[in-house]
């Protein structure tokens, strides 16, 4: 009988992870009709990255972790921690659930706040979309107050 395969998440993993994930954005088609999942710590207000990724043709939400997702959007808080040594537990959450059997979180795509960031900077270069743009430059404003929900 074959061994059951067991996922181990490391700080460098999830690193890797995010970053092979983030240059296959565009062969998924980029955002559109994807079920994007937000994790906790972002600095900023989400507000503006959903409706970012709502004109890209994407459903945004922080709520709900289920195997619908397609895209999971990981705060650079909680990736910074886990290079620190300090597990959020969305990590100990993905790992369980990546574990089970036939897990259909293992087709899910991860990546971080700042490629995030980067790709729709990129796309903005590209379509000039003010809107977005002017969205982009909202959240990064909201970066700079002290925000209470961006806490764990």
């Amino acid at each position: 009988m074959a061994k059951k395969e067991t996922v181990k998440l490391t700080p460098e993993g999830l690193q890797l992870t995010t970053v092979l994930h983030y240059s296959s954005i565009a062969e998924m088609n980029g955002f559109y009709g994807k079920e994007v999942f937000f994790t906790t710590g972002f600095k900023g207000d989400k507000s503006y990255l959903y409706q970012a990724l709502g004109n890209f043709g994407a459903f945004a939400r922080d709520y709900d972790y289920d195997k619908d997702i397609s895209l999971v959007i990981i705060s650079n808080a909680i990736i910074d921690s886990y290079r620190n040594e300090i597990v959020h537990p969305f990590i100990s959450d993905l790992e369980e659930k990546l574990n089970l059997n036939s897990s259909p979180y293992r087709r899910m795509k991860f990546i971080s706040e700042d490629q995030l960031i980067w790709y729709i900077e990129n796309r903005i270069s590209l379509t000039k979309d003010k809107l977005t743009d002017s969205l982009i430059r909202k959240y990064k404003e909201s970066k700079k107050e002290i925000r209470m929900d961006s806490l764990f």
